[in-house]
């Protein structure tokens, strides 16, 4: 380990801000912990400023870390990486930490902060609370935590080699998009469209069988991705469905609605579909994507989806041969996107690899030029 690296504590890094919000906006953006995950913001809809659940007070501006109480294994934590925040209110369970700049920089600590290393740390101590759920807080659990911290030349070329490996999972990312943006266009331009009025009238539920997903937490760690709401959880020893799927929120962020063709789990917060007919997966996964999802439910207190909603979705049922087109012309893209996503696992790998090694300093990045 180099000389000149400071042992510091999280709470000499940074400090936990609950400033809370006050503007009278029409519309606002609510983030719960379900809405962060593994860096990112998930939920940027807005919603009426009315009838707030009491939960969402804090503020929050670029550059803060949003980090949850509750179980830190679940990887609920973001990094703001954009100015526009004056609409947005995160949850109390959100601590909102703002980074001091004059001895770290934002992204030196929040990769410290979301190592695997230190999160498992987190996760024990917050399993020897007593309480009802394992959580953690900012004086007890956080602040403590020693950390090493070099100065800013070497903080900046660690968080720019992470950087690079970060740009090349999010251009994997933005390819993927791209390419399902293409699908979707497809899908409309032969679907939506072009109606052939021969076509049967029908239900989803006609085309797929709808199914909670279970509980994933008494299974040891193994190769099947477990999905929630924003993405991959984990990884499990077992899957629970190894078929063509659609996977659709049942509350939280309804529109992240995800096609998965690999074996996988399912969490119990999330739906799963069993295909009823050949070459309707993708099809079933573009009619529903072009739906709002988050507006069919309006009656309910928070944004929810049930078996009932989804199983009366009213739709022309394609012929055979034209679902068999559609697969033929963009089942291409899905291998590509395939392909891409499983670069991304491997890259994410090597980071996490990498990681402890930079943050401890067993990694001399002094000779790397940026």
């Amino acid at each position: 380990m180099m000389t000149d690296w400071q042992e510091l504590t999280v709470g000499d890094l940074c400090d936990t801000i609950s400033d809370t919000y006050r503007s009278n906006d029409d519309e606002v953006v609510l983030v719960n912990t379900s809405d962060v995950l593994e860096g990112k913001i998930l939920n940027h809809q807005s919603v009426e400023n009315k009838n707030l659940k009491g939960q969402f007070k804090k503020t929050f501006k670029k550059d803060d870390i949003l980090y949850s109480e509750i179980r830190p294994a679940n990887k609920r934590y973001a990094y703001v990486d954009f100015d526009e925040t004056e609409h947005y209110i995160a949850s109390t369970k959100l601590m909102v930490l703002r980074p001091k700049t004059k001895v770290v920089i934002p992204r030196f600590l929040f990769a410290f902060l979301s190592s695997n290393q230190v999160l498992a740390e987190l996760q024990h101590l917050a399993e020897t609370r007593s309480g009802t759920f394992p959580q953690i807080t900012f004086s007890s659990e956080l602040a403590p935590m020693p950390i090493l911290v070099p100065d800013f030349e070497t903080q900046e070329k660690i968080v720019g080699m992470l950087a690079s490996i970060e740009e090349m999972i999010q251009n994997n990312n933005a390819i993927n998009n791209n390419l399902e943006q293409q699908a979707q266009a497809i899908y409309a331009s032969m679907f939506t469209s072009n109606v052939n009025p021969s076509w049967q009238q029908g239900h989803l539920s006609d085309l797929v069988t709808v199914k909670y997903g279970k509980d994933h937490k008494k299974l040891a760690d193994g190769c099947y991705p477990v999905y929630g709401s924003g993405g991959i959880m984990r990884y499990v020893e077992r899957p629970l469905y190894d078929k063509e799927s659609v996977l659709i929120p049942r509350k939280g962020t309804l529109n992240n609605v995800m096609y998965v063709n690999q074996p996988f789990w399912s969490v119990d917060t999330m739906f799963y579909t069993e295909m009823r007919l050949p070459n309707v997966a993708k099809f079933v996964f573009h009619f529903v994507k072009e739906k709002d999802l988050a507006s069919m439910n309006a009656g309910s207190a928070v944004p929810s989806m049930t078996t009932d909603i989804l199983n009366a979705m009213e739709l022309s049922i394609p012929s055979a041969s034209a679902l068999e087109e559609f697969e033929t012309v963009v089942a291409p893209m899905y291998r590509t996107m395939l392909e891409n996503d499983n670069q991304s696992v491997k890259l994410t790998e090597l980071r996490d690899a990498l990681l402890p090694k930079l943050m401890s300093g067993e990694i001399d990045v002094s000779a790397i030029q940026l």
